[in-house]
């Protein structure tokens, strides 16, 4: 009996039988059977979209990413007149020092209780709660926009430690769904946000790569699909918006650091030292924001809160000056290029002032961003780190704090390396900021973060 006939009737076959019927080549099983090997599946194209499509989809990607640097511009522009007008022309004009003490106090202190007005009093009560909110979220409505503007304007232009990024996605995303809605109808609005949302991020951060990745990473949203197909259109949306910041010459998020530095053991150790610490003081500062958001918010009345918000704003601005006050990459370029004149304990204190107001300015009801802000932060840490231990160099020490703080404030790892490599203009800091962000997010994760879930209630309890 062969074994086809042995298996018919239930009997098994002993092992090395052969079948002559069998043509194909043999395969062991578990009864001893020479059973034929399966077929192979064939090997199958992957299935992209069609040429067309994507054209059409490329051609909307381009216009939202020119379009996506319009409302950044304006606002950076509105900003830098409104610090010029109350640091540098009134007190001139009344004859004295626009970084006084005590006029950093008074600016500081009457820009809370005018953003607070703005949230209490003006239509739209100045959107989302920015400590409620984190960098990608659902579009705001058009009504909200006017007074989102004008208390981010107000906050930035004081000085009160916050960045515009959380500000100008949300304000983008919402401008491009309502155009898009009334220029191409069939258009989804998501897709139209993806779009707003990456080009926006590369026109603030100068990093288109880091764009879509960055907007999969917060929103959770799965992939489906060839990944490459899903990220391209986002990716050509931030890399118009990123080419168009560059063509017009406006600043973007770089740094000249001094000084040329190669790999070693001893300097990956560093990096990922400065990296954790940064990353570990940052966390504590988050501890405390939780802290004082709760505490600020017991004052019901959103311009007494926010303008005790600037009352503290201004002493910690006080004590440190305009260095601590501002997170731009101006702020930045001047700590890079005034760190070699102070002493450690002033770098200590600046930094210290700068996290203080960081925190403070994102628990008592002003707008803003935290990216940018926090990247302030690192750079300060790692000047200060690398005064401390000179034998790290100053652009892996600069870079790695960065990461550290973008991390924690943002609990994104794509904007936490990217950011850094960016801003020093450096790619052989990449390598190291791939090892430095494992302990960091070991770090990090779990921990609490600094969006806050979102109170319920009327304006005025805001």
């Amino acid at each position: 009996m062969d074994c086809r006939q042995r298996r018919r009737t239930g009997r098994s076959c002993r092992t090395g039988e052969s079948d002559d019927a069998v043509e194909s080549t043999p395969t062991q099983y578990g009864d001893g059977c020479a059973l034929p090997r399966p077929p192979e599946a064939p090997l199958k194209d992957v299935e992209h979209p069609d040429a067309r499509v994507m054209a059409r989809e490329a051609g909307l990607a381009v216009l939202v990413g020119v379009a996506a640097a319009a409302i950044p511009i304006a606002l950076f522009e509105t900003v830098r007149a409104v610090a010029d007008l109350l640091y540098v022309r009134v007190p001139h004009a009344l004859g004295f020092a626009g970084d006084s003490r005590w006029w950093i106090a008074v600016v500081l202190t009457v820009a809370g209780v005018g953003v607070g007005s703005i949230v209490r009093l003006a239509p739209g009560h100045g959107g989302r709660d920015s400590a409620t909110a984190g960098l990608i979220g659902p579009p705001i409505p058009l009504s909200a926009l006017p007074s989102l503007l004008a208390a981010t304007v107000l906050a930035l232009g004081a000085g009160a430690s916050l960045s515009p990024e959380n500000v100008l996605i949300s304000v983008n995303a919402a401008v491009a769904v309502w155009v898009v809605a009334r220029l191409r109808p069939a258009v989804a609005s998501e897709r139209v946000i993806v779009l707003a949302t990456a080009a926006t991020i590369g026109v603030q951060f100068g990093t288109p790569i880091a764009a879509p990745l960055v907007y999969l990473e917060l929103t959770g949203r799965p992939v489906r699909g060839n990944l490459w197909d899903v990220l391209l259109m986002p990716l050509v949306a931030a890399g118009t918006g990123t080419v168009t910041m560059a063509v017009l010459h406006r600043p973007v998020l770089t740094i000249d650091v001094p000084g040329s530095w190669s790999t070693t053991l001893p300097d990956v150790l560093g990096g990922v030292a400065i990296a954790s610490a940064t990353a570990v003081v940052v966390l504590g500062a988050v501890y405390g924001y939780r802290g004082l958001h709760t505490l600020f918010h017991r004052v019901r009345n959103p311009v007494l809160m926010t303008g005790l918000g600037g009352v503290v704003l201004g002493v910690l601005g006080a004590l440190g000056g305009p260095q601590s006050m501002f997170k731009d990459v101006e702020t930045m370029r001047s700590l890079v290029s005034t760190a070699p004149e102070m002493s450690v304990p002033r770098l200590v204190v600046v930094g210290l002032c700068s996290l203080a107001a960081f925190t403070v300015a994102a628990a008592s009801g002003f707008r803003g961003g935290r990216v940018i802000a926090s990247a302030v932060v690192g750079v300060n840490a790692g000047l200060t780190a690398h005064a401390l231990v000179p034998s790290v160099p100053v652009t892996l020490a600069v870079a790695c704090a960065v990461l550290g703080a973008v991390v924690v404030a943002v609990r994104s790892c794509w904007l936490g390396i990217f950011i850094p490599a960016a801003m020093v203009g450096s790619v052989s800091v990449l390598p190291v900021l791939c090892v430095a962000v494992l302990p960091v997010w070991l770090l990090v994760t779990n921990r609490p973060t600094m969006t806050i879930r979102e109170r319920r209630g009327p304006p005025d309890e805001r």
